[in-house]
């Protein structure tokens, strides 16, 4: 078995191999195999080009950290990679969709080296047998030397490996190995560890085969004339002879004219998902790739993804997010304690929540919530502003924007008050909602010099006066024309301990 090094996308010093990015793939020579079965297929099927039904692909991200726990990918990251993946796949009908939900494993070498032995033994242990597998790590090591490592296609485990530094940041890094699962290779196939140079291989080309691996290989031709057993033998790839990985300005544009060996002037395809330019804006598979994977899909080693299931891809409608509370600009009753409520948006089954102090706008904390629309906060600062989004999505549609903002203020007060309080049963308020201005306080205790203040929604001081407590129920008459309609909290400060309540005004 030989194991070839595919080089990656990524960016290089020109001057320098050791700087260029790789895929460690693996290749048995079963991706070509099933390549050239594809292309049977394609060849009954000449409708595979896209027009057929959807496919539905599970999709399994592992999200691999120390033994700790400590340096896994975000799950905020993944929920993105899935919309940019399923936004590059719309055009094959190709939806990719979670199953069910993030795998977590803690191992360092996995973590660091996900090609030593004992690593792939985990992954093999660790893999969703009825789904695409994705492993994020932090390192992959080189094996070669040749330059550094960003992510793999092994067709001998069948997983994608990615480190996760790729996540988030990339349109084309996981669609690219995802094209290596469906059986693509590169269309400069051959040209891996020696891309093009004018000095060596000369302008026009002197050569009509090219060694890697110890196998020589056919140069694909601009007429066309040997574009089935040559390079990725897609004929409706243009040749390209790893022109991205020396495109000295990177600038998606083959830096040219290059005369291939009938002295042709080539014209490349520089934003095809499967080669190496960069800055493209828009990549695209070609009809023949779309209907190589869509083929793949239906092949006997890919029966263990075909699962019947049709996900929810339900669209959610942003006009549906409705915040309940707390209201905007409130400021609420405790710190340690905070309700974050909504409206359930029709066709989510997940949302993720976002809350960050205005102050301090780097410092997000993400919040997966499911099946409800409603987050309770206990590790919040009091007297703090804070503001959040919401971003609903289901296991098939994470490309909702995150929807709000919403503002609040914590208040000055922890729960434990009002669990006391709740616990001894010192005293009742009633009525609630008051109307009239009247509020009673039925007290289990007597107690002088009570200090009585009432703060608005905003946290403001309307009414403040001393009170003596008597045991039984005892009358206050509240100033009408210092309130408004809304949310109150009174506080009750005791010689003891403060007591606090909320309270409707109406």
């Amino acid at each position: 078995m030989k194991y070839f090094l595919i080089l990656l996308i990524g960016m290089f010093a020109l001057n320098s191999f050791s700087q260029v990015h790789i895929c460690g793939t693996k290749d048995d020579g079963s991706m070509m195999e099933r390549l050239e079965a594809n292309k049977r297929i394609m060849d009954q099927h000449i409708n595979f080009r896209g027009d057929n039904d959807w496919i539905y692909v599970p999709v399994q991200f592992h999200i691999v950290s120390n033994a700790d726990g400590v340096g896994g990918v975000e799950e905020r990251k993944l929920i993105e990679e899935l919309c940019t993946i399923n936004k590059n796949y719309l055009p094959n009908k190709m939806k990719f969709y979670f199953t069910p939900e993030f795998n977590y494993i803690k191992h360092n070498l996995l973590y660091s080296d996900p090609g030593a032995s004992f690593a792939e033994a985990k992954i093999k242990t660790s893999k969703n047998k009825n789904a695409l597998n994705i492993f994020i790590v932090d390192n992959i090591a080189s094996g070669s030397g040749f330059g550094q490592v960003l992510g793999y296609y092994s067709p001998l485990l069948d997983v994608i490996v990615i480190r996760k530094n790729q996540i988030g940041i990339s349109e084309q890094t996981v669609s690219h190995e995802i094209g290596h699962f469906f059986s693509l290779a590169h269309p400069f196939y051959g040209w891996e560890e020696n891309p093009y140079n004018a000095v060596t291989h000369g302008n026009p080309l002197k050569i009509q085969k090219i060694q890697w691996g110890g196998v020589n290989f056919d140069i694909e031709l601009v007429n066309k004339s040997n574009c089935n057993t040559a390079a990725d033998k897609l004929c409706d790839t243009p040749p390209d002879y790893n022109f991205g990985i020396v495109d000295p300005e990177q600038n998606c544009k083959l830096n040219g004219p290059i005369l291939d060996f009938n002295k042709d002037t080539i014209k490349t395809q520089e934003n095809n998902y499967m080669s190496y330019f960069f800055n493209c804006g828009k990549y695209q598979f070609t009809p023949m790739q779309v209907a190589a994977m869509r083929a793949d899909f239906l092949h006997s080693l890919r029966a263990y993804i075909r699962t019947g299931v049709i996900p929810d891809t339900t669209l959610i409608n942003a006009s549906d997010f409705k915040v309940i509370s707390p209201f905007e600009n409130e400021t609420t009753a405790f710190y340690d304690q905070v309700t974050l409520d909504w409206d359930d948006m029709p066709g989510a089954t997940h949302y993720l929540v976002s809350i960050y102090p205005p102050s301090a706008p780097n410092n997000i904390k993400y919040i997966i919530v499911k099946s409800e629309s409603k987050l309770v906060l206990s590790d919040l600062e009091k007297n703090k502003k804070y503001t959040w989004h919401v971003k609903p999505y289901n296991v098939g549609n994470t490309c909702t924007n995150k929807l709000g903002p919403a503002n609040f203020k914590t208040g000055a007060y922890t729960v434990g008050i009002e669990d006391e309080l709740n616990a001894g049963e010192d005293f009742e308020i009633f009525p609630n909602p008051v109307s009239d201005g009247q509020l009673y306080l039925y007290s289990r205790f007597s107690s002088s010099d009570v200090q009585l203040r009432m703060y608005n929604s905003l946290g403001q001081l309307v009414e403040s006066k001393e009170i003596d407590l008597t045991a039984g129920t005892n009358s206050l008459n509240l100033t009408k024309s210092n309130y408004q309609h809304g949310f109150y909290n009174l506080v009750l400060k005791t010689k003891e301990r403060d007591y606090i309540r909320r309270i409707i005004i109406q």
